[in-house]
């Protein structure tokens, strides 16, 4: 109880400071110009979901890549102190379906609408977004171009993949490496483990086309990095999908970032919901909890998960309750790989006819090339 209490304290201490700094920009002329922000939606139980936010425009996204410390540092900094701009009145429109929203304190807009008549030609589903209000902002009408997933009925299966440490080498395991790349505001600056691109394509690839097999992206890293992400996975040929990231910042129900574990069990169950029909890989690596949380997956979704591939990157040092968590998967009779590389899932997904043969050689293929590279720099590390 004494907790909720101070939580409720310190959301109402945010809101208030957030009034005075709003109403002393605003009287100072500092108000900056909105920018508006759409991210990838997806197929709910309740219809087809999409979220965006409204916010201050402070030259981060559109920054180009720099090799600056301070620079990156500071343009760092300036996306997790956003300004948020709440109230601001959305026109959208989707298969012939339109309406208006609002966004919320933070920020913030969801919409779900029904799903239309959809045609198979696109596994997307354009959404036309216009800003055309916020309140004691100038505003002329803003757009922007967003996209739902639309699965197809010939998809076999899906894949729910991790994205730090898993298909972006961040060192979450590492605080100063970790630091570094948190703090670079580029996807340039980002690595792509090797063979990433080239399971995922295969995973994702059918019988409607390259994207047949829809790929969700579900990561406790917060809405704020989307846009690099995104950006990331253009650069390295990676497939696109939802992603379902957390909110950054103090509100009614959490702290910061809110449970790891919770978001991200959260997350996947709504995915899973979304599509009973179709069968999950599920990608992570060891450097957190991914083990347990798919682990309670498997529990919660008998015969619904095809295989488990964990990346390696504690070397072999795995956490009491990663080790617990992969011998409960195997005693579940679901198919679990563990390494540094992702030979072993390519391997997996070759023999069970869940990606062409030849995803196997494309893996390791990948991984030699890129021994090659950083043995001539004096930086390989494997896995990496």
């Amino acid at each position: 109880m004494a907790t909720e209490k101070i939580h409720a304290l310190a959301h109402r201490a945010e809101n208030l400071w957030d009034r005075v700094r709003f109403r002393a920009k605003r009287a100072a002329g500092l108000l900056g110009t909105p920018i508006l922000l759409a991210y990838r939606g997806f197929q709910t139980p309740e219809g087809l979901w999409l979220r965006g936010r409204v916010i201050e425009d402070q030259g981060v996204i559109s920054a180009e890549h720099t090799e600056s410390i301070l620079g990156n540092v500071w343009l760092s900094l300036k996306r997790y102190e956003t300004d948020e701009i709440r109230s601001a009145r959305i026109l959208y429109s989707a298969g012939g379906i339109s309406g208006e929203v609002l966004t919320d304190e933070e920020g913030y807009f969801d919409l779900t609408i029904e799903p239309p008549a959809l045609s198979e030609a696109s596994p997307w589903l354009p959404v036309e977004l216009i800003l055309t209000e916020a309140p004691h902002y100038a505003v002329r009408p803003l757009g922007a171009k967003a996209e739902i997933r639309i699965v197809s009925p010939k998809a076999r299966f899906g894949v729910i993949s991790d994205i730090d440490d898993t298909i972006v080498k961040t060192g979450a395991t590492n605080f100063l490496k970790h630091w570094r790349t948190v703090a670079a505001n580029s996807a340039e600056s980002r690595t792509a483990f090797p063979g990433v691109t080239h399971l995922y394509r295969r995973l994702a690839e059918g019988e409607a086309g390259p994207e047949t097999n829809p790929v969700f992206y579900v990561s406790s890293s917060p809405w704020n990095l989307f846009d690099l992400f995104e950006r990331f996975m253009v650069l390295h040929d990676i497939p696109l999908g939802p992603m379902l990231l957390k909110d950054f910042g103090l509100d009614a129900t959490k702290w910061l970032t809110g449970g790891h574990d919770d978001h991200k069990l959260k997350m996947i169950e709504r995915v899973m919901a979304a599509h009973p029909q179709l069968p999950f890989v599920l990608v992570g690596d060891s450097g957190q909890r991914d083990a347990v949380i798919y682990a309670e997956v498997v529990r919660r979704y008998p015969g619904r998960i095809l295989a488990v591939h964990i990346r390696d990157v504690t070397s072999g040092l795995l956490a009491t309750h990663a080790d617990d968590a992969l011998q409960r998967l195997r005693g579940l009779g679901v198919a679990v790989t563990i390494a540094p590389t992702l030979v072993m899932a390519a391997e997996h997904a070759a023999e069970s006819g869940l990606a062409r043969p030849s995803v196997v050689d494309e893996v390791r293929a990948a991984i030699e090339q890129r021994r090659r590279e950083e043995e001539a720099e004096g930086a390989f590390t494997p896995g990496e």
